[in-house]
């Protein structure tokens, strides 16, 4: 009875996972350029660096005798928790080839890419740009597919080719018992009765080997050769990066984290370029042996994706903290997303900018917009956000009182409201940009409308008192020009008959 159900699965294998997860310059670089590094379990070498493997250490070593071929050896004692992290974040890499990944075992992704092929114009292709952004992260890695995710597992550890094509009893069967993940009891078992090749356990009668192995060991079989359903728990959570860089000599002063934290910005853009996203906030976490030795949050103005200034505004939060210890770790994180688009919101569309001709009752035309100068001004609200202290520097939105000066509402620089307000469809009546908070009296013998020193821009706009809070007075604005300089927002209240100054424009 046939079983292939037409899916295609990728295995990922990661042979240096172990040492990557602590350093990756290693990888494909010159052997003199890096310090000799082992990772150890159970008192042996499992991986070794290239430094360290030209020196004639070779995995399975005891540590304590690969001293006395290299004396400037590191050694470090594997880590599977950062090993975990490492598949994490290569499989968000990895989300944009296919949604179904998941993690198998400790050093293994497996990836279900038969709905992936039509869109990467084949496995070939897929296999390619898959092996090249893993190179482009120096991670090694070795990939197979196959019919089934245990026979991909089986294949890519052992380094074989493709064989999605053939049923994995006849791709698999003159591999040794021992390649082929089955539980070990029972393949000494198998060999001391002379199977040795898979070939050889299936020609054997199945009631047999269930009896003699026990239900794991058929059941293992059955997921092996696509018999028995093998359900993957793939990864379920969102799009998320964290990206983590570990220092074999702990590093005692922030500057010297630029270039490590260069390389791991570096990496966030490429990772938002190849999603399509822009971020608006991230974290750097300082740690040291697994404790929080610092926390940074970086918050933008506006989505973005812009290395330069994730850098800069980096720079100048590590310039304003103190680390009283050593740093072992460099953490950071980003976690909420937002989908490019080629225009950024306006930064000034919740107060429409207008230009003045000195004609009187001129007309007032709003300025076109201009994505890069939104640039420029959202880079700036950025530094001072970043450099001033926290509630110094917020945005401003709309509220529902119609007073000028209780109009505006103080929000966060990231609220949407800042940028997407929600503005009324007709034409706004021209708005200075410094408003005073208390409107300045002038002096009783000024009149603007009579004064030599002032001419009228537009006006009179009425807006009318605030009756429920005992504000009973209408007020009639004007823009004016003093002195062929300053333009004045002024307003004269009839009842009074006193003029106040309530805002420049310029």
């Amino acid at each position: 009875m046939p079983r292939f159900d037409g899916k295609i699965w990728l295995s990922i294998y990661l042979p240096q996972l172990p040492l990557e997860a602590f350093h990756r310059d290693d990888i494909d670089a010159r052997t003199d350029m890096n310090p000799p590094i082992a990772v150890v379990q159970n008192q042996r070498i499992i991986a070794l660096s290239n430094s360290a493997a030209a020196t004639g250490l070779t995995v399975g070593t005891l540590f304590s005798q690969a001293y006395a071929l290299c004396d400037a050896l590191i050694c470090i004692d594997r880590d599977l928790g950062k090993e975990h992290h490492v598949l994490k974040h290569i499989a968000q890499w990895l989300y944009r080839f296919t949604p179904h990944i998941a993690i198998h075992g400790e050093q293994h992704l497996i990836l279900e890419v038969s709905t992936s092929l039509t869109l990467f114009s084949g496995l070939k292709n897929l296999k390619a740009q898959i092996q090249e952004q893993l190179t482009e992260l120096g991670y090694q890695a070795i990939l197979c597919a196959s019919q089934t995710p245990l026979a991909s597992k089986v294949c890519a550890e052992l380094g074989f080719p493709d064989n999605h094509h053939a049923l994995p009893e006849h791709a698999l069967a003159d591999r040794q018992l021992n390649e082929l993940m089955l539980p070990k009891e029972a393949v000494l078992k198998l060999l001391n009765m002379g199977v040795t090749t898979l070939k050889q356990l299936l020609d054997l009668p199945r009631p047999g080997i269930s009896k003699r192995f026990g239900k794991p060991f058929i059941e293992h079989l059955d997921r092996l050769l696509g018999n028995r359903p093998d359900p993957q728990d793939f990864i379920k959570t969102g799009l998320e990066f964290e990206a983590r860089l570990f220092f074999l000599d702990p590093i005692e002063h922030l500057q010297s984290l630029v270039f490590p934290l260069k390389r791991l910005l570096k990496d966030l853009s490429n990772f938002l370029t190849t999603h399509q996203k822009y971020i608006q906030s991230f974290v750097i976490a300082l740690n040291y042996r697994g404790k929080l030795r610092a926390e940074l949050s970086i918050k933008l103005a506006a989505p973005d994706n812009d290395l330069n200034l994730f850098l800069m505004l980096a720079d100048i939060k590590l310039a304003q903290i103190k680390i009283a210890g050593e740093i072992d770790e460099l953490i950071l994180r980003a976690k909420q997303f937002k989908a490019a688009s080629p225009l950024s919101k306006n930064l000034f569309e919740s107060m429409p900018q207008r230009t003045y001709d000195v004609a009187p009752q001129a007309a007032v035309d709003q300025q076109q917009r201009d994505p890069s100068r939104e640039k420029q001004a959202n880079d700036l609200l950025n530094l001072l956000q970043t450099r001033l202290p926290v509630k110094t520097c917020f945005g401003i939105t709309l509220g529902n009182d119609h007073r000028p000066e209780k109009h505006g509402i103080r929000v966060d620089l990231a609220a949407e409201s800042r940028l997407t307000p929600d503005l009324l469809a007709t034409d706004w009546a021209t708005r200075p940009v410094f408003l005073f908070e208390k409107p300045q009296r002038l002096e009783k013998q000024i009149n603007p409308m009579k004064h030599i020193d002032f001419e009228l821009i537009k006006g009179p706009e009425r807006i009318n008192a605030a009756w429920w809070d005992g504000d009973g007075q209408n007020r009639d604005y004007y823009i004016c020009r003093y002195k062929k300089r300053q333009v004045y927002w002024l307003f004269y209240r009839s009842l009074t008959h006193r003029w106040y100054l309530h805002g420049l424009f310029s």
